[in-house]
């Protein structure tokens, strides 16, 4: 999901590779709530950022990944949220063009 949420422009570029447990996590906090600041003075709200492409991007990130059938539930709650149509149907039209590219546990091997 973090790569989803990265791809979906919901957090800063580089989050979804670091560990939960690192130290970088805490530098990530700080410039989060920079940008955050930033955003609030440009009037740059989520309704702008999730987009119907947005969300087409993170479905064939997900799907790239090897990502868990979980984040479909996720995706379409999150879309719902923005004022997105996110119909199962466009999950299967972009798996029929999006290869997959890493096989990550828990789902791969």
């Amino acid at each position: 999901m973090a790569s989803m949420a990265e791809t979906l422009g919901m957090t800063l570029p580089g989050n979804a590779a670091i560990p939960a447990a690192d130290s970088r996590r805490m530098a990530l906090a700080e410039m989060s709530g920079r940008r955050i600041m930033e955003m609030v003075r440009e009037d740059l709200k989520p309704s702008r950022i999730l987009t119907r492409e947005a969300f087409d991007n993170a479905i064939r990130t997900g799907m790239a990944i090897g990502g868990s059938t979980n984040a479909i539930i996720h995706l379409i709650a999150l879309a719902g949220r923005a004022g997105v149509d996110l119909p199962l149907t466009r999950f299967d039209e972009l798996s029929r063009t999006t290869p997959m590219l890493l096989n990550v546990r828990p789902s791969g091997k």
